[in-house]
This record gives C-alpha cells, structure tokens and sequence, in this order.
C-alpha cells in the first residue's frame, strides 16, 4: 500500500498577499500547526524548493535520517506581477484579481503563469514521484510526506476527484489551512487513488 501525506507549510511572515513563486519565510521556525508530524513515521520527504516549505520538510527530513527530495514543479502557482505585493482594494490592480479570484480559469495573472499550466506542471511531479516512491519501495507499507503549497494540494485532489476547472467554487470550498493534512492512498499502481481526509489539523 501507499500513502502520501500532503501538507501544507505553516504560517509566512509578511501581510496578505497572494504568494506564489515569492520565497517568503515562515512565521515561525517550528510552527505549531506542524507539530504532529513529530509522531509520524515516513518513508519518503518531499518538498517545494520554497524555503515556508523546505524549512520544515528537512527537519522531519532530519529527524527520520532520511534523503529530502526537493521538486521544483511543486511551488505554488506563479501569479507574475501581483505575486508576493499586499493586498490593496484601492490598487488599480483590485478589480482584476477579484476576477481572477471569481474565475481563476477564465483569468491568467499579468506575467504569471495560467491555472492550466500550474496544473500541468503539478501533475507531472506527482506522476513522477509517485512512481518512482511506489517503484522504490521494498516494505509492505510505504507512507510518504509531502510538503508543499495550499494551491497544489487544491490542484492535486481536484484531479483525483475528476473536478473540472472550468468549476471555480470548488477553490473557495477546498479549506487546505496552514499546517493541514490531506492524505491519499492507493492499494498498489494499478489501483485508484483513493482520499481518505481533506484539510485535517493532523493525527
């Protein structure tokens, strides 16, 4: 059997903004929303290269003296020239990210990159690393962390649940908190992904 934690970093340092490929620290150097990860075993530790991400998955990293595998197709999406600026009603840029919040398909950021490509690129890793995890592992059961963005953890379960971007509710209905879980499993790679939590505090 494998499973795959997807959890989400903790809290940045800096105002409301949309973060994407901006590498803002954390909050905390030990976020408390992470601290049940302290009491779970894994096998693999994977992450963005963004350091809200890669600060924390190599502590567990670290602590399970394992080998930190840093995938650069995993940073959140890149939102271009509104990526990383706080969030202002009386910017003349308001008006197009509401939209774009309203209809993130319809809508690409100005020098950013389409919810489309974000996706493709997103499931491209998550094809790659989850075979080469199941193709790698010796023991009965295989059980992954994967440290990332709450935006590919959105893009990942929304293919898993063959929801269609074109659908844009689901992203305001999707609550992936900081520091939550969201776990997959599947019994071997012939079988369906199968989601057993979304958003979960942690085990």
């Amino acid at each position: 059997m494998q499973q795959i934690d997807l959890v989400r970093h903790g809290p940045v340092a800096g105002p409301a903004a949309l973060y994407g490929w901006t590498d803002v620290m954390l909050q905390q150097s030990s976020p408390a929303c992470l601290s049940w990860l302290s009491t779970q075993s894994y096998q693999h530790v994977l992450t963005s290269p963004l350091q809200r991400c890669r600060h924390s998955a190599a502590a567990q990293a670290q602590r399970l003296q394992l080998e930190l595998v840093i995938e650069p197709d995993l940073k959140e999406m890149n939102f271009g020239l509104w990526d990383g600026v706080p969030f202002d009603e009386q910017s003349p840029c308001w008006p197009a990210q509401q939209q774009f919040w309203q209809q993130p398909f319809a809508i690409t950021p100005p020098k950013g990159e389409s919810l489309i490509d974000f996706q493709q690129r997103v499931l491209r890793a998550f094809e790659l690393h989850s075979g080469s995890q199941y193709e790698r592992q010796y023991e009965q059961h295989q059980h992954a962390l994967w440290l990332v963005h709450g935006g590919v953890i959105r893009l990942l379960l929304a293919s898993l649940l063959k929801i269609d971007l074109q659908q844009s509710s689901w992203l305001q209905q999707m609550s992936i908190a900081y520091g939550s879980v969201s776990r997959i499993s599947r019994f071997n790679k012939q079988s369906p992904w199968q989601i057993h939590c979304i958003g979960s505090a942690g085990f």
